[in-house]
């Protein structure tokens, strides 16, 4: 499971670096931002688990996204004025503060999970908007090895914590974001504060794919009477979101 895990790693930094080379810094982020990672991960859960509690896993994760959004705009905010490796200890500090406010507040599920949907929606519009370079990237080979060294590294090292942690860490651990710290923080040391905000800011965007997949399977598997219905419901519902995007944003330029 552990390999399948890390493959889904890998899949989705390969996919992050071509939409980069290809289309330019924010395309990187945004794909960086779409389950690609998590959606196939339920899928598997739900080979061996309820659908009830599947659904419990879904809204704790959802929960956990406010860190997750918290993360990316700290880190948006501070790459101009600092280098990478203080930004994405800043963003850290942010993401650790805030999982820990989250806890600590006496709000029942529905509150915390509102409040994860609410900073999906509005976290990416706290982040000024970058301005990298028009059109693709050129990512050496040896900045791609790296980035896939250091993605699968942080990825072995979450999932094997999380397995014998209590629930609260596990979640934290869980909805680490991964792509969203290794692509900004190669970014900022590469190709400036600029073009690092141009990641984060698709990688947010992105996120809100992921929330509408967690909400639209929770839901399902709740209210329907099979686990794989609820299942593809949410795939649709993160699919229809990334159309809605091409149809109604700006391409970028290749």
């Amino acid at each position: 499971m552990l390999l399948v895990k890390l493959s889904l790693v890998a899949v989705s930094m390969l996919s992050a670096t071509w939409a980069a080379r290809r289309f330019g810094h924010r395309a990187g982020g945004l794909i960086a931002g779409f389950p690609l990672i998590l959606a196939p991960l339920i899928g598997l859960i739900l080979i061996d688990l309820s659908g009830d509690q599947v659904a419990e896993i879904c809204w704790t994760t959802l929960a956990n996204f406010t860190a997750c959004v918290g993360f990316i705009v700290a880190m948006g905010l501070s790459v101009l004025r600092f280098n990478w490796w203080q930004s994405l200890l800043i963003a850290n500090l942010a993401f650790l503060a805030v999982t820990a406010l989250i806890a600590m507040l006496p709000a029942p599920r529905s509150v915390t999970v509102a409040l994860g949907l609410a900073t999906i929606l509005l976290g990416p519009r706290l982040i000024p908007v970058g301005k990298p370079p028009p059109g693709g990237v050129r990512v050496p080979a040896a900045e791609f090895i790296c980035r896939m060294a250091a993605a699968l590294a942080m990825a072995a090292a979450v999932l094997l914590l999380a397995a014998d942690t209590p629930p609260l860490v596990s979640a934290m651990l869980l909805t680490y974001p991964i792509n969203g710290s290794v692509l900004p923080a190669f970014t900022r040391a590469l190709y400036g504060g600029e073009a690092a905000r141009s990641v984060l800011g698709g990688f947010g965007v992105g996120l809100r794919g992921v929330g509408l997949f967690l909400m639209a399977t929770a839901y399902g598997l709740e209210a329907l009477p099979n686990k794989w219905i609820a299942y593809a419901l949410g795939l649709c519902c993160s699919v229809g979101y990334a159309v809605w995007l091409m149809r109604h944003q700006k391409p970028p330029a290749p």
